[in-house]
């Protein structure tokens, strides 16, 4: 009966350290946080980057596109001009954020120069992988996002939207020539006659 009780309680204990190695789901949307693909299942084909500059600052996130009330997986933003960035993924915990060449780990709500390796590869190649515990995202931009994700670096660097359309100002009406005013006091002076003409009295 004691070696029944120990072989149980040896296979117990394999089971659970067994259990215990497995992968683990991908994380679960809690409320206001999206449910992220599983490791290796691509993005919904719908999602891309969308770059929103309000109140004085600019937010640049990939999502659906529903700035106020979409989803939105991973989130960057920035103050003008501050050439820096500060990310977020909707999740505690640290990240392994990979572009181009370049990797590094950073925690949720954490601020990096536009300059850092990882962000200036995101700038120009406009992808970047998220790893993340249970989950490995990729996100690669569309054409529109290729230019949404632009136009954020430019905000972030310069402060300059490059989408706004500057207003032009009206060109001003040249001024007409008005004939000359005859002074007031010059008395007209009547034409000559030409040499050949005839003059006819009056009655």
């Amino acid at each position: 009966m004691i070696r029944n009780l120990s072989s149980l309680a040896i296979a117990v204990t394999v089971g659970a350290t067994l259990a215990a190695c497995q992968p683990g789901p991908a994380p679960e949307g809690g409320e206001g946080r999206p449910s992220l693909p599983a490791s290796g299942e691509p993005m919904p084909a719908g999602y891309d980057w969308h770059f929103v500059a309000h109140g004085g600052s600019g937010d640049l996130d990939f999502g659906d596109g529903d700035w106020a009330e979409g989803v939105s997986v991973f989130h960057l933003s920035c103050l003008p001009a501050s050439r820096s960035v500060e990310m977020s993924w909707g999740y505690p915990g640290e990240a392994v954020l990979t572009s181009g060449t370049a990797t590094g780990t950073f925690r949720a709500d954490s601020s990096a120069a536009t300059n850092h390796p990882v962000f200036a590869a995101l700038k120009s190649s406009a992808a970047i992988a998220v790893g993340l515990s249970g989950a490995d995202m990729v996100l690669s931009a569309k054409p529109e996002g290729r230019a949404e994700l632009a136009a954020f670096y430019d905000y972030c660097d310069t402060g300059v939207d490059p989408r706004a359309v500057p207003e032009t100002a009206p060109e001003p009406e040249a001024p007409t020539e008005a004939a000359p005013e005859a002074d007031a006091g010059e008395i007209p002076v009547a034409e000559a006659p030409a040499p050949d003409a005839e003059i006819v009295p009056e009655p």
